[in-house]
């Protein structure tokens, strides 16, 4: 299964970047333009059978259609390796609460992390080719991420704010919803109206600190403005949700328990949204001052927002930190040894986040085991 979707998103990742549809028409050769009969299309064993080529014109098919079919299905078979076998996975609480028969909720589980999996590779290969993500890729997953997240324990297994919060205040936001959604209004709310201020002042570091050929244009201010707004309405939207369900969490009576743990892996994910946004947002504007050029592409920023919604807003940290690693470790020999293509950072984002899944649980107790966090 997960090479047929290796398979469409080849075409998701050959045509969007064109603005062509990547449903009509159906697969074809550009070199003689003939329809791809449906033999000739079965991943990885079409392409060895027919050696690559097609089978009428015998123009060749580039390996990397084959390597990205190979490559996505281990992706799949490794996720869903993980969710239905490793005693480390357990599914969220508030579906084991609700009596949810536990394969079902893995594999709730894994369809949500798949999902993120398969975006994330058809946006970091658009990325690598074009330098760009496409808003069609970014813009829909702020709105769907948050759901997302609240079907996998992910975005909770680095630190979750529950025990934290009861620690620090004496509350539980399981019995008392509202002290901990008080508590996230009071972080988002702040930086919506930062978000929207901050809309004239980028017009104004992004015009006057680039250098000329790369001070952005009019379009590319509404562009970038437009980009801000849409995520502070999607986030507007997403807080009126978390107030509502508190409300209901509230009425609710025995049965608000359900609720309020839904509650927590939410909120979770609006925080990593937001911390997602603003890191790379707020590094960008200062390193553009700082080093008077463009120190950050737009596209990352929305990139990165509903990458924080799944794995949170420490698995953020993470995600930055590893990708900003491995960038030097393979960015800095490919520019001492002349390529001169600059990559961009949207791929070492999306392998930081995975590296942060993997292992950042380890780095997480090596850093932070010690203190009473």
């Amino acid at each position: 299964m997960g090479a047929f979707i290796g398979s469409f998103l080849n075409v998701v990742i050959h045509r969007m970047p064109r603005n062509e549809s990547v449903v009509h028409p159906p697969s074809r050769c550009y070199s003689c333009g003939t329809g791809v009969r449906g033999y000739d299309n079965i991943p990885i064993l079409s392409w060895l059978l027919l050696r690559g080529r097609c089978r009428f014109c015998q123009a060749p098919f580039s390996v990397r259609y084959c390597i990205g079919e190979a490559l996505v299905g281990l992706m799949t078979a490794g996720v869903v390796y993980a969710v239905f076998v490793m005693p480390s996975y357990a599914p969220p609480v508030w579906l084991s609460e609700l009596g949810v028969d536990p394969r079902y909720s893995r594999a709730a589980g894994a369809a949500a992390i798949l999902i993120m999996v398969w975006w994330l590779w058809a946006c970091s290969m658009i990325d690598y080719d074009h330098t760009i993500i496409p808003d069609e890729l970014t813009k829909p997953w702020q709105l769907v991420a948050p759901a997302l997240a609240v079907l996998t324990p992910i975005n909770l297994m680095l630190w979750s704010p529950a025990p934290w919060f009861e620690t620090h205040t004496g509350m539980s936001v399981l019995s008392d919803p509202w002290a901990g959604t008080s508590s996230v209004l009071w972080i988002l709310l702040p930086c919506l109206a930062f978000l929207a201020l901050s809309v004239p002042a980028a017009r104004w570091v992004y015009g006057h600190f680039c250098p000329e050929e790369q001070r952005w244009s009019d379009e590319d201010h509404r562009g970038f403005a437009v980009g801000v707004w849409w995520f502070c309405a999607v986030t507007a939207l997403q807080v009126i949700a978390l107030v509502v369900l508190t409300m209901v969490a509230e009425s609710a009576g025995p049965r608000g328990g359900v609720v309020a743990s839904a509650l927590v892996p939410y909120a979770q994910a609006l925080m990593g949204s937001m911390a997602g946004w603003m890191s790379l947002y707020v590094v960008g504007l200062l390193g553009t001052m700082a080093f008077r050029r463009n120190a950050m592409g737009f596209g990352d920023v929305k990139f990165l927002a509903p990458i924080g919604a799944i794995i949170g807003p420490t698995g953020v940290l993470y995600t930055f930190f590893l990708a900003s690693v491995v960038g030097a470790v393979v960015g800095i020999p490919v520019r001492l040894l002349g390529k001169g293509r600059e990559i961009p950072f949207g791929p070492f984002l999306a392998l930081g986040a995975v590296l942060a899944v993997v292992f950042g649980h380890q780095i997480h107790a090596f850093i932070f085991g010690g203190l009473a966090i």
